[in-house]
């Protein structure tokens, strides 16, 4: 095991470890990527209860009105180092989503059908998961509007 990463030398070289199976759950609408929750009315989450893998049709469909990552939550392999969010070795678009919203944990957690493969839960625990449902893909639109 590294002192560094707390992986053994074939983890950490392995498409199967822990660091290498954890899913972005600020992904695109694509074919192979998990839809897990849908943007309620007022502009929070809402979770299934188990993610639902799409397909091609979907996309095309939810393609025909507003961008479907307006309006849905999908969750994908989480790319590291080939997304712009990645700093310090880890998701630093989660650190921006604390910072903004400042939602602190709470006892309660809601259901989140990834969880268990979340890269921000893995990051930020509770702390993730307390501001995750103010998140939709273009959120940061929203913001930049609002001022």
């Amino acid at each position: 095991m590294t002192q560094e990463t707390g992986l053994s030398r074939l983890e950490m070289y392995s498409d199967k470890s822990p660091e290498k199976s954890l899913d972005c759950p600020s992904y695109v609408a694509k074919p192979g990527a998990d839809l897990f929750g849908m943007i309620s009315e007022n502009g929070k989450v809402t979770y299934l209860n188990e993610a639902i893998r799409i397909d091609k049709t979907f996309v095309e469909e939810t393609q025909k009105g507003r961008p479907a990552e307006e309006r849905f939550r999908f969750s994908g392999k989480c790319i590291q180092h080939g997304c712009h969010q990645w700093e310090d070795g880890k998701c630093g678009l989660i650190q921006k989503v604390i910072q903004l919203h400042q939602n602190p944990p709470s006892a309660f957690i809601q259901h989140c059908a990834i969880r268990h493969t979340c890269r921000w839960y893995a990051q930020e625990k509770e702390l993730a998961c307390a501001n995750c449902s103010e998140v939709f893909r273009n959120s940061e639109m929203v913001f930049l509007q609002s001022l």
